[in-house]
């Protein structure tokens, strides 16, 4: 009986040392993560693989001090510390806590919309060919929604049929100004325009800058009352993550094939977004107006993209938004990766995700800025 209670405690003990063992280096692993972001001393592919595993990190983090509070309470601190350590450094671009702006000071209060409309379903040849109630509750919504400035990525045009020729519906709703990525596509019966802006108030100058087919950026300015701003839609390289086809395999073989398939675009992802990304912050130092940058990044707050940006430019969602913000309709669920940065001359008044509406894989987000 003493033998058996001997070599129970010493199992016990190699799977708590092992557990420590892993503990550190799950500590060093964090610590790593935020010195990249937070001083970003390089900008390699793989550095923004250890970045963006910042929040996975977080969870495993917590594991362990639940672990070792139940076990060996002292040794919960390691942990403790590194994640009280993440909320100091990130805490407010993870979740955010502002209360609603009361009465704004005088200026015309402009909001700005933001919405990865995943071409209104209209790839699809069907759905192009026959008005589908999916495709009209999608586009009527983005009409009906009230703002005045309204940013599209992945818009989508089939003029052919009278409810799809959305270009046409937003001049006859008020959207008299506008800026394509691919102007030529707005009155075809197929078109991928890509990124859109349209405006109620005058665009007195625009341009766009195409990327790839699908990527690439517009950019307006805008005249709203005695005053110019300029908007920069953008939709930079996609992730790449598609979690959804490595959970429904049901073999091992298949799993690996997805797997590295989605290493392989997050590699690919994370090095054209990081050149795409310096001809973002080119439009905007060349704007002599202040600059509001909106539109699908496809990077979440622990990358190179967004610490690039916040940088330059405040990000609403943390001066304005609440709760966790979360923008990708798919799994994994829990990132934020479509985002609006504005210029301090242009405070943010109120920043929303607007999670309930579910047409897209995207959700809509939403700005309000002040125009002094």
């Amino acid at each position: 009986m003493a033998i058996s209670v001997r070599i129970g405690q010493l199992i016990a003990f190699f799977f708590r040392s092992l557990f420590w063992s892993l503990n550190l280096l799950l500590s060093l692993f964090t610590l790593l993560g935020y010195w990249l972001l937070y001083s970003l001393p390089t900008e390699h592919w793989s550095a923004g693989m250890v970045m963006i595993s910042i929040p996975v990190v977080w969870v495993l983090n917590l594991v362990c001090v639940i672990f070792w509070l139940i076990t060996r309470p002292w040794r919960s601190w390691l942990s403790a510390i590194v994640l009280i350590l993440g909320v100091v450094l990130f805490g407010q671009r993870t979740f955010a806590w502002n209360t609603t702006a009361g009465t704004p000071p005088a200026g015309i209060a402009v909001k700005v919309f933001s919405y990865n409309v995943l071409s209104f379903g209209l790839e699809n040849y069907w759905e192009r060919r026959y008005s589908s109630p999916k495709a009209r509750r999608i586009i009527n919504y983005v009409l009906r929604y009230d703002a005045p400035i309204k940013c599209f990525q992945e818009f989508h045009v089939a003029a052919g049929v009278p409810d799809y020729d959305v270009v046409r519906r937003f001049r006859e709703a008020g959207y008299r100004y506008s800026v394509f990525l691919h102007p030529e596509a707005a009155t075809s019966n197929d078109g991928a325009v890509g990124a859109a802006i349209f405006s109620i108030y005058p665009i007195i100058h625009s341009d766009r800058e195409v990327f790839n087919t699908n990527n690439g950026l517009v950019w307006a300015n805008i005249k709203v009352g005695n005053d110019t701003i300029r908007i920069i839609n953008v939709h930079l390289q996609s992730m790449g993550i598609r979690v959804g086809n490595v959970l429904v395999q049901d073999k091992l073989t298949g799993v690996k094939h997805e797997t590295r398939g989605v290493l392989s675009a997050l590699r690919y992802g994370f090095i054209e977004r990081r050149e795409q990304i310096q001809r973002v912050e080119r439009h905007i130092r060349e704007s002599q107006y202040p600059v509001i940058v909106t539109g699908d990044h496809n990077d979440t707050p622990y990358s190179v993209v967004y610490e690039r940006m916040r940088r330059i430019l405040p990000n609403s969602f943390e001066e304005a938004g609440h709760g966790f913000g979360f923008t990708y309709n798919r799994l994994p669920g829990f990132i934020r990766i479509d985002h609006q940065f504005h210029d301090p001359d242009l405070p943010v008044l109120n920043f929303e995700t607007i999670n309930y509406v579910r047409y897209s894989d995207h959700y809509p987000i939403a700005g309000t800025y002040l125009v002094k």
